[in-house]
This record gives structure tokens, sequence and C-alpha cells, in this order.
């Protein structure tokens, strides 16, 4: 796992002197972090609208069972919250 993102990430092989000059460790820290990252991304994304609940789950659900984080993230739900919160009734009956 670590090599493929290293090689995504980079544009360069394993066997690259770059590659070699850090610990593995080091390198599974800097993979998670961009996970982390990019998850972060998604969740903005989908809040803002941006991209259809359908379109990211796939990549969330895979990047939070990567990261351990099981949270359920429910974009409708969170519009529903935030239409309360601004005094709005939410159309319940709305599919995700």
């Amino acid at each position: 796992m670590i090599r493929k993102w290293w090689v995504d990430k980079y544009k360069r092989p394993t066997n690259d002197r770059l590659f070699m000059t850090r610990s593995w460790v080091e390198w599974q820290l800097e993979m998670f972090e961009d996970m982390h990252s990019e998850r972060e991304r998604i969740v903005e994304r989908l809040e803002a609208g941006e991209i259809e609940a359908k379109a990211a789950m796939p990549a969330l659900d895979a990047l939070n069972k990567i990261l351990g984080d099981h949270k359920v993230i429910d974009p409708l739900a969170d519009k529903w919250e935030r239409e309360l919160a601004e005094g709005k009734m939410p159309d319940l009956d709305e599919v995700g």
C-alpha cells in the first residue's frame, strides 16, 4: 500500500533514492496524513454541496476504513440540521 501511494504521489519508482532516504514508518505517517487530508476535503465538499453523496461515499467509506474512523457521515441529515438551525422545515421525504 505504501509503495503504491508513494509512486502515485511522487511519480517515481520505489527504487528511487528519495524513497530510500526515509524509513518505512516516516512514509507510512505521511501516507496517513495525506489520507486524512483527503477525507477532510471530501467531507467539506459534501457539506458545501459541491459533490453528491452517492459519488463521494465509496471513497469516504474506504478512507474511514483505512484510517480506523467508522463515523457515519450523512449529508442529508446534516442538510436537515442546517435547515432546522435556519428556522426552515426540512423536506423529510427527500431522498439523498
